[in-house]
């Protein structure tokens, strides 16, 4: 039996001398047995199963241990596997057998580069060279080496061969001027691009070459020049108006430079990915009017050639929000977020916008969203929290709370937000238990925390619980955050319902006076006036608390009979 390797259906092609070197398969079942592991190894191996097919393989090298083919694909499974002593063992073997064989050569080649055997590969590929003089892909291969050994002058001949072969071609005129540069023969390699050049005047990409190398040589003019020729060519050229922005810019001549910038966000051929690289460079000096402005210019043009790219819209909301245009930057955050589903930075900013808008229908129905897209980001399950907050449905708010504290990590500040939030939730959720014990954590973490205090607080009066500890929670709040009117309410009210009612009409009094007109407050005032006996001035905080916008049926019964029902 005569088999070839199975590496691919073009390399399969194997020497016909292979038939010649492999030896005949004794018995038949031994036949049998060869031929179903070769086939079953090739097929494991193009599968990607190589531990598999080096077992095949291997059985197939003790049924016929002179088969060639066999010991190819062992070296080439070996090499894959990074074995590389066995890979460069029956490399040498199939590469012996058969000096024609150019895939067998080029397993060796690739054995010895591996090793960084450059010496041994080298004169492997001046063989192939010589033994395949019509296939130029050894002799390009060739003078790759060559380069990489440092062998400049031999690899240039080669290149010349090739182009006197195929005339000028643009490949070959940069490895030309590349191995050029190398040998430090600048004046020849501004030969060898204006050659190429010269080859295809109407093609700009060859000038790009020149202005590239001129620009490496600190030739700015000439640089220029060739900038000049391409845009004669390709007006809106994105890379040339690119570098013509860096070359103005350089000069200091910024007008210049930004209409060359603009003129390349014209172009929908420069990726929104580039544009989006630029405009984040303005953004971050927009603290500068002019990188604001320039900046807006900017993204307002990238919308305009990318509508639907979620780059361009949230770039074109940043700068909106930078103007203080939230309702303007929505729907563009929105758009940018439903089109990038993986962008945690986007999702983030259309939930900020929604909460400072107080859009909180819009702001339940993204967080939702973006927990399942982002489950492990922690702030989206405040801002769901935040939101049901708002929608009064306090159950699913006391569930985002206690499902984002889990992912809070290593950030006290965040931890108390979800704690205090947690107090709030389940309090007005009538799970007084656990709200007072989110409260104490909150404490916890932060003792002197002027909300957290002013609010567990107030919570313990409106339950008319533990009315002296409340007392003293709110006084601390008083204490270090003095001129509070919120503060000052709570810690009146409390004194209300300690009966301590003249304490409680100075602290009352006070918060009325502050600010505008709160009817809470108001309403507070005339309570603890009415204890005082001052009906008539009571009444008349509890209609000034009406027109404040209360219209709550306690505060309107209160009015009508002009008198406190307890």
């Amino acid at each position: 039996m005569c088999l070839v390797s199975c590496k691919s259906r073009k390399e399969a092609k194997a020497s016909d001398k292979t038939a010649d070197i492999n030896q005949r398969i004794g018995g038949g079942a031994d036949q049998v047995a060869f031929g179903k592991c070769f086939v079953d190894g090739c097929a494991a191996r193009m599968k990607g199963n190589l531990d598999e097919a080096l077992k095949l393989f291997n059985q197939c090298n003790i049924i016929d241990p002179s088969n060639v083919p066999v010991k190819y694909e062992l070296g080439f499974i070996y090499k894959l596997l990074g074995v590389n002593d066995k890979a460069l063992m029956y490399a040498k073997i199939c590469a012996a057998a058969d000096q024609r064989n150019e895939y067998y050569q080029m397993l060796l080649i690739d054995c010895y580069n591996v090793l960084k055997m450059y010496n041994q590969s080298v004169k492997l590929r001046e063989n192939l060279v010589k033994n395949f003089p019509a296939k130029s892909e050894f002799k390009e291969d060739l003078a790759i080496q060559y380069s990489v050994m440092g062998y400049y002058e031999k690899a240039f001949k080669i290149y010349e061969d090739l182009e006197k072969q195929f005339g000028v071609n643009e490949q070959i005129s940069l490895n030309k001027t590349k191995l050029l540069k190398s040998l430090k023969k600048n004046k020849e390699a501004e030969d060898e691009l204006k050659r190429l050049s010269e080859s295809a005047p109407s093609e700009a990409r060859f000038y790009s070459y020149l202005a590239d190398f001129y620009l490496e040589q600190n030739e700015l003019e000439k640089a220029k020049a060739m900038y000049d020729k391409i845009l004669s060519i390709e007006p809106n050229n994105p890379i040339v108006n690119l570098a013509l922005h860096d070359y103005y810019s350089a000069q200091g001549k910024t007008k210049e430079a930004f209409e060359h910038l603009k003129k390349a966000f014209i172009n929908p051929d420069l990726d929104v990915i580039t544009k989006e690289s630029i405009i984040l460079s303005f953004y971050k000096k927009a603290d500068n009017p002019m990188f604001r402005e320039n900046g807006f210019e900017l993204a307002k043009i990238m919308i305009q050639v990318h509508p639907q790219s979620p780059e361009a819209n949230a770039a074109y909301a940043d700068y909106l929000l930078l103007e203080g245009k939230l309702i303007d930057a929505m729907p563009y955050y929105y758009k940018a977020a439903i089109n990038e589903k993986g962008n945690y930075r986007i999702w983030e900013q259309l939930l900020k916008v929604d909460y400072e808008l107080s859009k909180f229908d819009s702001l339940e129905k993204h967080s939702a969203r973006a927990m399942e897209l982002f489950p492990s980001q922690a702030n989206i399950y405040f801002f769901n929290g935040m939101a049901n907050m708002q929608l009064k449905n306090y159950k699913k708010a006391a569930q985002a709370f206690k499902d984002g504290l889990e992912f809070v990590v290593d950030n006290k500040s965040q931890m108390l937000d979800f704690y205090s939030g947690l107090g709030d939730a389940y309090n007005y959720n009538k799970e007084f238990e656990k709200s007072d014990k989110a409260f104490e954590d909150a404490l916890k973490i932060d003792s002197d925390n002027t909300f957290v205090l002013n609010q567990y607080a107030y919570f313990l009066s409106l339950r008319k619980e533990n009315l002296e500890k409340a007392e003293k929670l709110s006084k601390k709040a008083n204490e270090l955050q003095p001129g509070n009117r919120s503060y000052m309410d709570t810690y009146g009210w409390i004194l209300f319902q300690l009966k301590k009612y003249t304490e409680a009409e100075e602290w009352l009094s006070n918060a009325a006076k502050l600010g505008p007109k709160k009817p809470d407050i108001l309403e507070h005032y005339g309570d603890v006036l009415y204890k005082l006996n001052k009906v008539n001035e009571a009444v008349k905080q509890w209609e000034n608390a009406k027109l404040a916008g209360g219209n709550s049926e306690t505060l309107l019964k209160k009015i009508k009979e002009k008198k406190l029902n307890d």
